[in-house]
């Protein structure tokens, strides 16, 4: 069919629907003037609305690219906003195209309905879990895709990890080879389909369309974690092109000097940022972490208390932070402390934070390597915490990507401001040098008494 003649089809359709309606429903809630009047509408109104039918079969449908965040305790179009993304894709995905999916908790109905709908139209569905527990949810999904991965489509419980012998599979992403008009779609962040995740946490989820790369990438990862054995090597890192890189955790090695973040932040230069990316020539540090505690907290947070210690621009939000971390944050550094808040919230008196973040991310943009202009972010599964590095956890990381820095950087810096609180201290007077050798007189105690340091926050 000519492109005149689909528009004079729409034009037809149109004028009818117009025109009927406005002989009809208006009526009666217009009031016996209103037919008369507005169906003298000029008929210009009808072919711009065919003209927008035809655009719209077109460009046809395809997820929203970019970086989105939900906002829990809200509307529904906020607080369910991540949820709405991934059953768009679901709900557009293609006969004969594949829904790969890792999270590690999922109760959401909505989601499993949508699941089955997909499986029964022919994509074939296929979800990795871990197997702390077994939501209705999950059970009815179960009940019509099985658990069985030689088969088209499963929902599988992994042993411990799926791809280590750590605890937990942790990873968390949606990729769909072909949804809407868009092929080779990548999702990923902190979110899990969960109630708890929509009303009581701050995710993220980042997405790109027609990105066959990252998604080959991805696929493989999955295809290593579906056959629920050690996978060889452990630690898996793949680098996509100049702007991206996976890696799959866990990460076996010893102390600082080779984490996967402490690895991260070597590059960065604290003064002499350019383009408009650091703050006064201060390259920009930005993390806003859930969890964050151990061995391993401790010596990321005295990292990023020295590169303040040394100019850099850092602000630390997290949910919930262990003691031994929350005193590192507090040793003062000779431009003073370093800027800390918590995102994490008591709503109902009973001495346990009950809202949160739950992003796992890291922004770095300024200095960086021999880039004075460099745009780096993390997001991904792994708390800073001892076994954010044990079981099934991922990183990803973009370089240079200027749409996705301004939209995480805009939303630390909007939860900072409205969904942070300052962490109640006290002063205590010590002498001689901290951790960076700098003498130092004070140190304050961060401590708010919210039971941070309990077990439910453990592995989220």
């Amino acid at each position: 069919m000519t492109r005149d003649r689909r528009l004079a089809t729409a034009l037809a359709t149109a004028t009818v629907l117009v025109l009927s309606g406005l002989a009809s429903g208006s009526a009666a809630s217009a009031g016996p003037a209103a037919p008369t009047a507005r169906a003298a509408a000029p008929l210009a109104s009808v072919e711009t609305a065919a003209r927008v039918q035809v655009a719209a079969r077109k460009t046809g449908w395809k997820p929203v690219a970019g970086a989105k965040f939900n906002t829990p305790r809200s509307k529904p179009g906020t607080q369910f906003r991540l949820e709405a993304q991934v059953l768009g894709a679901i709900r557009h995905a293609k006969k004969g195209s594949v829904i790969r999916i890792s999270l590690f908790s999922f109760d959401r109905y909505p989601v499993a309905d949508a699941l089955i709908k997909a499986h029964r139209r022919g994509v074939d569905v296929q979800v990795l879990m871990n197997n702390h527990e077994v939501p209705g949810a999950q059970k009815k999904l179960r009940s019509v895709i099985g658990a069985n991965r030689s088969k088209r489509s499963y929902i599988y419980q992994c042993t411990n990890g799926c791809r280590s012998s750590g605890e937990n599979n942790h990873d968390k992403y949606f990729i769909f080879s072909h949804t809407g008009i868009a092929k080779n779609v990548v999702m990923t962040g902190s979110v899990n389909m969960k109630m708890n995740g929509a009303k009581n946490q701050f995710n993220d989820l980042w997405t790109r369309n027609n990105v066959p790369k990252i998604y080959q990438a991805f696929d493989a990862l999955h295809e290593q974690m579906e056959r629920d054995k050690v996978a060889r090597p452990n630690y898996w890192v793949q680098n996509i092109g100049k702007n991206f890189q996976l890696q799959a955790l866990p990460f076996h090695g010893n102390g600082p000097n080779h984490d996967p973040i402490d690895t991260i932040l070597d590059p960065v230069r604290c003064k002499g940022a350019t383009g408009g990316t650091g703050n006064q020539g201060r390259t920009r540090i930005r993390v806003n972490m859930h969890a964050w505690d151990g061995d391993r907290g401790t010596y990321l947070a005295r990292r990023l208390r020295k590169l303040y210690a040394l100019g850099c621009d850092v602000r630390l939000q997290y949910g919930y932070a262990g003691k031994r971390v929350r005193n590192e944050l507090g040793v003062r550094t000779p431009r003073g402390y370093v800027p800390v808040r918590s995102s994490g919230m008591d709503t109902n008196a009973d001495g346990e934070i009950d809202l949160y973040s739950h992003m796992k991310l890291l922004v770095i943009s300024g200095n960086y390597g021999n880039d004075t202009s460099k745009r780096v972010v993390v997001t991904g599964s792994s708390n800073y915490q001892d076994s954010g590095l044990r079981g099934d956890e991922l990183l990803f990381r973009m370089y240079d990507q200027g749409k996705a820095t301004k939209q995480y950087l805009a939303h630390f810096d909007w939860m900072w401001n409205n969904h942070t609180r300052a962490v109640p201290y006290q002063k205590k007077t010590v002498s001689g040098r901290g951790l960076d050798g700098a003498a130092t007189t004070e140190q304050r105690i961060y401590d708010d008494g919210l039971g941070t340091d309990s077990p439910e926050w453990k592995d989220q």
